[in-house]
């Protein structure tokens, strides 16, 4: 049976606003995929990585760049990641999942660029998980439905 994206992604913000997921995401691994790299601190490596930028030529809606989320909480939004990953499973292609990793990164940096004195995880948690809603928005929005496209929101 086909999972119906909305239903899950309310079932995780459900989850974001009622449960500590902290422990749960304590053992997940920090995220590394699709020019996006989310960690505790910018180690030497990732600082190059970050610094040698490609020229890129491309169809994507966001800027195509790497980009890297530095956070205390690298694990609870690595574990985001991986929660919208199972959830947008066979809907995001190889070029747009750097438009939609790369979406939920930004979203991040500008929370977490904005809100240095008062950083909440779960309020960092539901900011990446909004962008990922108005992702889909605009994707169904964007494109003729048929039957394996993204259902609109009801």
């Amino acid at each position: 049976m086909e999972h119906n994206i909305w239903t899950e992604l309310e079932r995780t913000e459900q989850r974001l606003q009622t449960e500590d997921i902290s422990k749960e995401a304590s053992v997940t691994r920090e995220w590394r995929g699709a020019d996006v790299i989310i960690t505790k601190g910018l180690e030497n490596n990732f600082k190059k990585w970050l610094e040698d930028q490609p020229f890129v030529i491309s169809s994507q809606n966001t800027e195509p760049r790497r980009r890297a989320v530095i956070t205390e909480y690298s694990k609870e939004l690595s574990w985001l990641f991986y929660q919208l990953k199972h959830i947008f499973s066979g809907r995001i292609d190889y070029t747009s999942k750097y438009d939609f990793y790369g979406s939920l990164a930004q979203s991040a940096i500008d929370y977490l660029g904005k809100n240095e004195e008062s950083r909440d995880v779960r309020t960092l948690l539901l900011t990446v998980l909004s962008t990922s809603k108005r992702f889909l928005e605009e994707c169904g929005k964007g494109s003729v439905q048929k039957e394996n496209s993204i259902p609109v929101h009801p």
